[in-house]
């Protein structure tokens, strides 16, 4: 053994300035990339993507209307729910044109199948539980599309049960 003794209010002084000049660094680095500017950063084929959350818009889902007008089937409630979709302020053109390819692909899905839009409910399910990419606009208006037809679906649903049981309590 050697008879150097070790000082451990000096090492513990050492290390803490050296933690301290670490974090230091870490805050700086972060400071210098909050002054940096956002470049949408666009692969050949895709659509942009933001390399900063601030620079993320809110970006709002279209709700169901309220007043669909006249019906008398299901799918008429349905098509009326999906024809009135107001989109309101958004102006994120991706977001838009996704949400559109879902409402498109699902109408026509269901016009093909007017009579039993329980085959488009659970195609719409199924889609929904295998769809995970969510990171750019174009792939999240497409899911929230996916939603929306969902809502459109079961909303049509309650829409005709109620007006067939006020029907029945008239007749009654």
């Amino acid at each position: 053994m050697t008879d150097k003794k070790i000082d451990m209010f000096k090492l513990v002084e050492e290390v803490e300035k050296q933690r301290a000049s670490n974090i230091d660094d870490i805050f700086n680095d972060l400071d210098s990339i909050r002054k940096e500017e956002a470049q949408p950063s666009v692969s050949p084929g895709s659509t942009a993507s933001y390399q900063k959350s601030s620079d993320v818009r809110l970006v709002r889902k279209p709700s169901i209307p309220e007043d669909i007008g006249n019906y008398t089937t299901r799918f008429e409630a349905f098509r009326s729910i999906v024809e009135h979709v107001s989109y309101g302020s958004t102006d994120v053109n991706d977001y838009m044109a996704g949400h559109r390819d879902a409402l498109e692909k699902y109408y026509k899905d269901a016009y093909n199948n007017s009579r039993d839009l329980y085959v488009i409910e659970a195609r719409v399910n199924d889609e929904i539980n295998r769809y995970t990419s969510r990171y750019q606009l174009y792939e999240k208006g497409y899911y929230d599309g996916m939603f929306y037809i969902l809502k459109a679906l079961k909303r049509s649903k309650e829409l005709l049960m109620a007006r067939l049981n006020k029907e029945i309590s008239e007749k009654l």
